[in-house]
């Protein structure tokens, strides 16, 4: 940028010259005033002078004199204080341009200090919220990545191996392993499936294909289907559905997928001999699909993330339990877009308890 382009340039030179008009034309007027007036003096208490003699011009031109010493003193000093107050205002705003280059190089770790509570501190306490959301934006993103190469790895070096194998004549290509294969594939797709409606969900344009559904019927249904889960797991499905519960818009599948998922999380965390409870019963005027299990809950410090996508906690939350790490994230946006909340707690006895409201009577 061309520094006469500056703003604190034009706010010290405008200022300045604004001053300095005002100065000159302040002594240009007294002077004259004042010289009017000593004509009168003279002409009132000497009538008979005729003109100024030398003394009197002297004395005129020393009064002149002074008030332009004055006046330059005073233009001068304006010139410092216009330069100093440009310099006080555009200062953080060359520290915000700087922060933003950085930020244009990738680098949003950026947060400047907003003492000030002018229209410039406002502006700063906004670009720190920017930077801070952009920095947030960019590490969900990297381990949103990070994520998905995980959970990709896995399958595909299964598959990859078993391939080789065959290909190779290693391995015949038995059923089993046929079967295996098959079961990466259905596990990849899976996986796709889920990225692309958490990505959809995630700016608002997935399609839901909303329809009165009632809820309880849905989860009786879902209960018989996932039965057989419960009984190899040696675990017990306790259904508590209240009657006359009103129909709610909702995508049937999204919100099958959704009780399904944590209904298979909480059989996952539990012991054999364990007691997955699902309640649906209405709440005001919304309904509430309460999941809970009497496993070893979920620790403290990973329940405001268990939400997050691809996260793990150490000890409940591992791979090879089976989980992929975007079925809660999946959930919670589900449900989020049909207007509804999740959450989770743990339990006092042990065990975690995730309670869903979803509203829309139709």
């Amino acid at each position: 940028m061309n520094k006469w382009q500056s703003i604190r340039l034009k706010l010290a030179g405008g200022t300045f010259l604004l001053l300095a008009i005002t100065v000159c034309s302040l002594i240009v007027l007294m002077n004259g005033q004042m010289e009017r007036a000593f004509h009168d003096f003279l002409q009132l208490h000497f009538p008979a002078a005729a003109a100024q003699d030398t003394a009197e011009v002297m004395f005129l031109q020393s009064v002149h004199q002074s008030l332009w010493w004055v006046g330059l003193f005073f233009i001068v000093l304006g010139l410092a204080a216009s330069y100093l107050l440009a310099t006080s205002i555009t200062k953080p705003l060359r520290r915000l341009t700087e922060a933003a280059k950085e930020i244009g190089r990738g680098n949003f770790n950026q947060q400047l200090p907003a003492s000030a509570h002018d229209e410039v501190g406002q502006l700063t306490q906004v670009f720190n919220q920017m930077a801070e959301d952009l920095s947030r934006n960019e590490k969900s993103r990297r381990e949103f990545f990070a994520g998905i190469a995980h959970e990709l790895r896995t399958p595909l070096a299964i598959l990859q191996g078993n391939l080789e194998n065959i290909s190779s004549g290693v391995t015949p290509p038995e059923p089993e392993i046929i079967f295996s294969m098959q079961e990466e594939v259905m596990r990849l797709s899976r996986l796709v499936t889920d990225l692309r409606d958490l990505s959809l969900a995630e700016i608002r344009e997935l399609k839901l294909h909303r329809e009165p559904t009632d809820l309880g019927q849905l989860a009786l249904q879902l209960g018989q289907f996932m039965q057989p889960l419960f009984d190899e797991a040696g675990q017990k499905l306790l259904l508590e559905i209240a009657d006359n519960l009103p129909s709610v818009s909702v995508d049937q599948d999204r919100m099958r997928q959704v009780i399904g998922n944590l209904l298979a999380n909480a059989s996952r965390y539990s012991g054999p001999g364990s007691t997955v409870q699902l309640k649906i019963h209405q709440e005001g005027p919304s309904l509430r699909i309460a999941i809970q299990d009497n496993g070893p809950g979920i620790p403290e410090e990973d329940m405001p993330h268990i939400f997050e996508q691809f996260y793990r906690g150490e000890k409940s939350r591992s791979r090879k339990n089976g989980g992929s790490g975007i079925g809660l994230a999946l959930a919670r946006r589900y449900v989020e877009i049909h207007g509804g909340t999740i959450k989770a707690e743990n339990l006092p006895g042990g065990g975690v308890r995730f309670v869903i409201l979803i509203a829309g009577f139709g």
